[in-house]
């Protein structure tokens, strides 16, 4: 099995964890300037929503492939997918580099 993989698929999904962690803070930012301004609250209910969507696919698409980088071979069309998926990032990129050149073992 070649480390290029593995690295990359590690990479990326920190890549990925770290860009939902930042959609989860401006929730979060959203939310308490809803607890602070109730004349903005709907207007910060709106954004923090249209922030959280991205958080919660973030958390799953960087968990998924940190737990699949020690045999990105067998999970090739998944790590593909998530590339796919997360394209926009640097860290969809490099799931999707490293799905392409992950091989399978064979017994």
């Amino acid at each position: 099995m070649s480390d290029t993989a593995k690295t990359l698929v590690l990479i990326g999904g920190i890549l990925n964890l770290i860009g939902a962690l930042i959609f989860i803070g401006v929730f979060a930012v959203m939310f308490g300037w809803m607890l602070l301004d109730p004349m903005w609250a709907i207007v910060a209910l709106i954004v923090g929503a249209v922030f959280i969507v991205p958080a919660i696919l973030g958390l799953l698409f960087g968990l998924l492939p940190l737990m699949w980088r020690d045999e990105p071979g067998r999970h090739r069309v998944g790590l593909i997918i998530i590339g796919i998926l997360t394209l926009a990032s640097i860290g969809g990129i490099l799931i999707l580099i490293g799905g392409i050149i992950a091989t399978e073992e064979v017994a």
